[in-house]
C-alpha cells in the first residue's frame, strides 16, 4: 500500500468534519489511513467531550526469533521508524500513550480548528 499525501489526508479529515457519519453511539469514526501497522483516524464523540480528535494507532514490529543477523538489522530498522514516527507526532502536539505492552502505542491530538498542513505533514507514516 502506498502511503497518502499530507494532501490525501487533509481532504478526507475535511470531508470527516463537514459531513461525519454516527453510529448508533453518536460516535463518528473515519479511517484516514490504514495498514499493518499504522490507522489514523478522526473521532467525535458527542457523549463524551463533543470535540474531534485525530487519532493515530502505532503497532510496533514484533520478531519473535529473528533468524539471522539481516532478520535482526532489519527489525532494529523497523522498530526505529516506528519510533521515530511516535516522537514525530510527539513534536506535531499529539499526546502518546501506551495501549498494550506488546506494542500498540497511539497518538492524539483534539481538534479546535481545522489543523495547519504542518499537522497532516506530521502525520504521514514511513514506509516500512
Amino acid at each position: 500500500m502506498t502511503m497518502p499525501t499530507y494532501s490525501e489526508l487533509k481532504s478526507k479529515c475535511e470531508r470527516a468534519l463537514v459531513n461525519p457519519i454516527h453510529d448508533d453511539s453518536e460516535e463518528s469514526i473515519t479511517v484516514l489511513c490504514q495498514n499493518d501497522w499504522v490507522r489514523i483516524l478522526t473521532v467525535y464523540d458527542s457523549e463524551s467531550s463533543g470535540k474531534w480528535r485525530i487519532e493515530v494507532e502505532v503497532s510496533l514490529p514484533s520478531e519473535k526469533n529473528p533468524q539471522s543477523g539481516e532478520d535482526v538489522k532489519n527489525f532494529v530498522k523497523s522498530l526505529i521508524l516506528h519510533l521515530e514516527y511516535l516522537l514525530r507526532l510527539d513534536n506535531a502536539g499529539f499526546s502518546l500513550s501506551v495501549m498494550s505492552r506488546d506494542g500498540l502505542w497511539t497518538a492524539f491530538i483534539d481538534i479546535d480548528d481545522f489543523p495547519q498542513d504542518s499537522l497532516f505533514k506530521s502525520l504521514i507514516p514511513p514506509i516500512v
